[in-house]
């Protein structure tokens, strides 16, 4: 270590002592941040302690959490594995129904269209009837209005006959008369009989005497 040169004893003592004393200062300064050092240390030290056992608690708790998101996380699993399952046969069920379904309606609409297509045909068949029957009423109205004409012409024809059965009779009495009578000529019997046909509108050569 290098001094300056002293003058005497006393400066190169005076000179050391102060030395001595820096170190002393220096040395109580560096025990002093020594120990203010240590003090940090151990507060730091505590410190930390109570922070690493914060951090293994901490931990500790992470890890329980972890097993019980883990024990959650395959129980949920399982639980959309076995719904996810339900839902395939849920959805595989439900397209066989929807297959079924388009068939029944396939086979509906088929059946539509066949049950129009009969009332089609029924609908012509009715027309059909309709006409054949308004033809058949106004045939049978004709035959009506006929046989009410040739019930009439029959009735007619019923009194003509019933008339002329009289007229025979009495023709036959009054020839059966005139033999015992001055018989008259025939042609006299003959107009009689023209004049009593006649009153009735009949064709006397169409009576059989």
């Amino acid at each position: 270590m290098d001094h300056p040169p002293f003058e005497d004893l006393t400066s190169e003592v005076t000179y050391w002592r102060q030395k001595a004393e820096e170190y002393r200062q220096a040395m109580e300064d560096a025990r002093e941040e020594l120990e203010d050092f240590q003090t940090s240390s151990r507060e730091l030290e505590l410190e930390l302690e109570t922070q690493l056992e914060q951090m293994e608690k901490r931990n500790r708790e992470l890890i329980v959490a972890t097993e019980r998101l883990s024990s959650e996380r395959d129980e949920y699993k399982g639980r959309a594995e076995s719904g996810q399952n339900f839902l395939n046969s849920e959805v595989t069920q439900l397209q066989e129904e929807l297959s079924k379904l388009k068939s029944e309606k396939d086979k509906m609409q088929r059946y539509i269209r066949e049950l129009e297509q009969t009332n089609d045909d029924l609908e012509r068949s009715k027309r059909a009837a309709i006409v054949s029957l308004e033809d058949f009423e106004a045939r049978l109205n004709q035959s009506i209005e006929r046989n009410a004409i040739l019930k009439n012409e029959l009735e007619e024809k019923e009194d003509l006959l019933v008339t002329v059965q009289r007229l025979k009779d009495e023709v036959r009495g009054k020839l059966i008369q005139s033999r015992f009578i001055a018989r008259p000529k025939p042609s006299l019997i003959r107009h009689k009989i023209e004049s009593e046909l006649k009153n009735f509108s009949v064709d006397p050569y169409c009576i059989v005497l």
